[in-house]
C-alpha cells in the first residue's frame, strides 16, 4: 500500500509542520508531491547509503527489515550496479522501523530500489529521475 506524505496547513501538530518544512528546504529533491512511503516488499534487508553505491559509507541508522519496515523517497538515480539486480537507487528521506515504531529522518540517504520494492516505482514511472 502506497502512502503519500501530505503536509497541510491549519491544525497540524508542530512535529508534522517541522517535518514538512524540512522536507521542502533546498533543491535536493525532485518535488514534495513525489514523496512516497513504500513498504519493503522483497525478502532483502535494505541498507541506507550515503551515495547510490553499495560500497559507499552507510548513514548511521540500522538496515531495514523486510516485511514491515518502509522508506520515504522522492526520485531515482542510476548508480552502482549490485550484482545482476540493476543500478536504480531511490533518494531516501525517511525510514520507518516497524518493530520499534520509530521513523528516522535519514536524509541524505540512498536505498537500492530492487531491494525496496523490485524498483516498481521506477518501472511504473511513479517517481521522476533525480535532477541533481
Amino acid at each position: 500500500m502506497r502512502i503519500k506524505r501530505l503536509c497541510t496547513s491549519g491544525a497540524v501538530a508542530m512535529a508534522l509542520a517541522v517535518s514538512c518544512a524540512a522536507a521542502t528546504v533546498g533543491t535536493a529533491h525532485a518535488d514534495e508531491s513525489t514523496l512516497i512511503w513504500e513498504p519493503l516488499t522483497t525478502s532483502h534487508w535494505v541498507g541506507l547509503y550515503s551515495m547510490p553505491d553499495g560500497s559507499s559509507a552507510k548513514v548511521p541508522w540500522p538496515d531495514l527489515r523486510p516485511g514491515g519496515d518502509a522508506v520515504e523517497f522522492d526520485c531515482w538515480k542510476a548508480g552502482a550496479y549490485v550484482g545482476n539486480d540493476g543500478d536504480v537507487w531511490y533518494h531516501t528521506w525517511k525510514a520507518f522501523y516497524r518493530l520499534s515504531g520509530y521513523t528516522a529522518y535519514v536524509y541524505p540517504a540512498w536505498t537500492f530500489a530492487p531491494y525496496v520494492n523490485g524498483a516498481a516505482d521506477f518501472h511504473n514511472h511513479t517517481i521522476p529521475q533525480c535532477n541533481f
